[in-house]
C-alpha cells in the first residue's frame, strides 16, 4: 500500500491530537526541573504515537523485515517503561545487548568486510559482533542524550531520513522518507515552546532505528559481502561526536558517564 506524503502528515497529526487528548493528562508527565527550562508539565507522549505509527505502516507495507518490527517495538516499550517508571541504566542495557546479540545472530555470516571511505578492512565474525556491539549500544543510547531541547532530537531526525529518502529507491529510502513525514507531524507539537516531548519510547526507538541503518540497507542489498560504512558514521557523526565529548569529560571529572548534567552541544549553546 502506498501513502501520499499529505495522507502520512495529516495521519500523523490526527493520531497525535486524538492520543493526546485520551492520555495527554495522565502519561509520562515531564515536570520542569533544575535541567530542564520548559514551564509547567508537558506529556512525554510523542515517541510512543510516532513509533508505532511507523511500525504499522511499515508492517503493513511490507516495508521492513521482522527483525525491525521486533525491535522497534520492544524499544518502545523499554522507554515507554522508563517514561512511567524509572528503569535502571544496567537493565536497559542488559536489554540493548540482548537485542544487538539477536541481530547479531541474524546476520552472523553475511558480512565478510567493511569499508571506509577508500579502507576495506576484512574482518572475523566475531571481531564484526564487538564492533557492531559498540556501534549499536553507542547509537542507540545516543539520541536519548541528544534529546534535551525543543525540536532537536526530532529534526536531527527529519533532516537524516529526508537525506537517505532522497538517495535512491526502493524500501529502505521509502521507510525514510515515511518516517521523515511521520516525524515532522510530531515536530508540529514539538517545536518551541514544546506541547508534546518524544519521551524515552521516541529517542530509544530513533536510535534503534539509525543503528540499524546498516542492517536495513542489507536487506535491500542481498548480494554484497561487504558494507560500506562512510555513509552511516557521517550520518550519526554529531551523535558521536556529542556523546564521546561528554563520556570522556565526565569520566576526567571523575563521575560517572551515566549522570546526568548540562554539559552537551545543547546545554552549552543556550
Amino acid at each position: 500500500m502506498i501513502y501520499s506524503p499529505i495522507q502520512l502528515l495529516s495521519g500523523s497529526l490526527l493520531f497525535t491530537v486524538i492520543i493526546s487528548k485520551l492520555l495527554g493528562q495522565k502519561y509520562a508527565i515531564d515536570h520542569p526541573d533544575i535541567r530542564k527550562q520548559h514551564m509547567g508539565a508537558i506529556p512525554q507522549i510523542g515517541g510512543l504515537i510516532f513509533g508505532l505509527l511507523l511500525l504499522f505502516i511499515a508492517w503493513r507495507s511490507g516495508l521492513a523485515p521482522q527483525w525491525y518490527i521486533m525491535g522497534g517495538g520492544v524499544s518502545i516499550l523499554l522507554g515507554t517503561v522508563d517514561d512511567n517508571r524509572h528503569v535502571p541504566w544496567q537493565i536497559k542495557l542488559i536489554v540493548q545487548l540482548a537485542l544487538a546479540a539477536y541481530l547479531s545472530m541474524l546476520f552472523w555470516g553475511r558480512l565478510e568486510a567493511i569499508t571506509f571511505y577508500n579502507l576495506s578492512f576484512s574482518v572475523s565474525q566475531i571481531g564484526l559482533f564487538f564492533i557492531f556491539l559498540f556501534w549499536f549500544i553507542g547509537i542507540y543510547n545516543a539520541v536519548n542524550l541528544l534529546d534535551g531541547l525543543d525540536g532537536l532530537a526530532g529534526g536531527f531526525m527529519f533532516i537524516l531520513c529526508i537525506g537517505l529518502g532522497l538517495s535512491s529507491f526502493g524500501p529502505f529510502v521509502t521507510l525514510n522518507l515515511i518516517f521523515a513525514e511521520i516525524i515532522l507531524g510530531f515536530l508540529v507539537f514539538n517545536q518551541r515552546p514544546a506541547k508534546l516531548f518524544m519521551g524515552d519510547a521516541g529517542s530509544l526507538f530513533i536510535g534503534f532505528h539509525i543503528a540499524v541503518l546498516p542492517l536495513l540497507f542489507l536487506e535491500s542489498t542481498p548480494a554484497i559481502t561487504s558494507i560500506k560504512m562512510t555513509p552511516f558514521v557521517l550520518l550519526g557523526s554529531y551523535l558521536v561526536a556529542d556523546t564521546t565529548r561528554v563520556f570522556f569529560t565526565r569520566v576526567a571529572s571523575k563521575k560517572s558517564p551515566m549522570t546526568a548534567d548540562t554539559i552537551h552541544f545543547h546545554h552549552l549553546i543556550l
